[in-house]
């Protein structure tokens, strides 16, 4: 019951957002491209934290000087839906992140994704997950920094990363940002049970492709994984 109320804030929380559209573009339209970008941003982090004080979340954050001015693509493991909340309140860089082409279609959700710098991917087909690709590596190239789920689903664990997904930093020249989320899917039942959960978000050093060999450009994925899958398993003991 106790989620389940927490479950209609949020929902009242998100659609009261809606109604801010009209001023929203009203700013879109007084406001130039890096000032609106920072006016919109405001909206994710106090959306997120509030989200994260409602269910009881203590944040601890490692690493939050390894995050850049640069535009970069942050590859992070994908544990629950809180990552989401998580990443917006705390990524200092003003993210947005990567989602598939089905929620662009979706009423007036969409057009606060968009403003937001969010980047929509139509994996129905390579070929179209290469068009898309090239749209979002244009966008980051301008200065969005984007994040990506390499494993495709959430998962409690560390799954695989898909290749494919590291040849937008790649397409796009910039570095790649790893970072690790550790404790998010124990946050239901942690509130649940009516305890007070403890997240830890961990930063590594970008690493900058272009400086890498082949060898080590054709493992990056793997090798990636390996870094949050070692913070993962550091910081779950603790």
């Amino acid at each position: 019951m106790k989620f389940f109320l927490v479950k209609i804030k949020f929902f009242m929380l998100t659609i009261s957002h809606f109604y801010k559209l009209p001023f929203v573009y009203y700013k879109k339209s007084q406001l130039n491209r890096e000032e609106f970008h920072d006016f919109i941003h405001g909206y994710s982090v106090k959306w997120g934290a509030r989200i994260l004080k409602w269910v009881k979340t203590d944040v601890i954050v490692i690493g939050l000087e390894n995050v850049p001015e640069e535009p970069v693509v942050i590859i992070s493991n994908h544990q629950a839906g809180f990552d989401i909340p998580l990443l917006f309140a705390y990524m200092t860089n003003k993210p947005s992140f990567i989602a598939k082409i089905e929620l662009s279609r979706i009423p007036l959700f969409a057009s606060w994704m968009r403003m937001l710098g969010c980047l929509f991917i139509d994996r129905s087909s390579p070929r179209k997950a290469l068009e898309s690709f090239k749209i979002a590596a244009e966008m980051i190239k301008k200065g969005q920094t984007v994040i990506l789920f390499p494993e495709g689903t959430r998962r409690p664990t560390i799954i695989p990363f898909k290749k494919g997904s590291f040849k937008l930093p790649t397409m796009a020249e910039v570095p790649i940002l790893p970072v690790t989320i550790v404790g998010t899917e124990k946050i239901k039942e942690n509130f649940i049970s009516g305890k007070r959960s403890k997240v830890t978000l961990v930063i590594n050093k970008p690493i900058d492709i272009s400086k890498l060999d082949k060898d080590k450009q054709n493992t990056i994925h793997d090798d990636v994984r390996a870094m949050i899958l070692a913070n993962f398993e550091k910081y779950s003991e603790q």
